[in-house]
């Protein structure tokens, strides 16, 4: 019996445990979501990746998130290779797990949108977020490039304006 139950956790094992607060670790290891409009990345829309927070493999890109209606950062794909899906004692929905770790990551439902009409509900105690460098835009630097002429004129026209008035 012992052996049986030392088989099943130590999947659980590969994540480190002292180096999570219990919540972070009661999602990873114990397969629990967070509640509902509660995580840091449910509403989040800034350009960049999401990783797993206890191997920082890359899972989720912010190009295939979408408004979340449940209180989860929702995704309609992953990165390739990323995460692995595992049967749940819910009918409709399956766990999903980091490839690299085994840590529970969130739930998959197939009721999503299109082109994949695949939900992926995520708990943000489970993600990193890493912003994608900066990188210019072509457009805003024409406008900014138009901002800084218009500055120099208006400079030029009271520099002249200025020395005439002495006159």
């Amino acid at each position: 019996m012992l052996r049986l139950y030392y088989q099943a956790f130590s999947k659980l094992i590969k994540v480190d445990h002292l180096a999570m607060t219990p919540h972070q670790y009661w999602i990873a290891a114990g397969k629990g979501m967070e509640r509902p409009y509660t995580g840091e990345y449910w509403f989040n829309q800034e350009v960049g990746t999401y990783h797993c927070k206890h191997c920082e493999n890359q899972l989720f890109s912010f190009d295939t998130k979408y408004k979340s209606t449940t209180g989860y950062a929702q995704f309609w794909n992953h990165i390739p290779n990323s995460v692995k899906l595992e049967e749940s004692n819910v009918k409709e929905e399956r766990d999903l797990c980091c490839a690299g770790c085994d840590s529970f990551v969130g739930k998959v439902s197939f009721d999503g949108p299109p082109p994949t009409f695949i939900k992926y509900s995520i708990n943000s105690a489970a993600l990193n977020f890493k912003l994608k460098p900066f990188q210019e835009d072509p457009y805003f630097r024409k406008i900014a490039r138009k901002e800084q002429q218009a500055q120099r004129s208006k400079k030029v026209e009271h520099n002249y304006l200025e020395s005439n008035k002495n006159l």
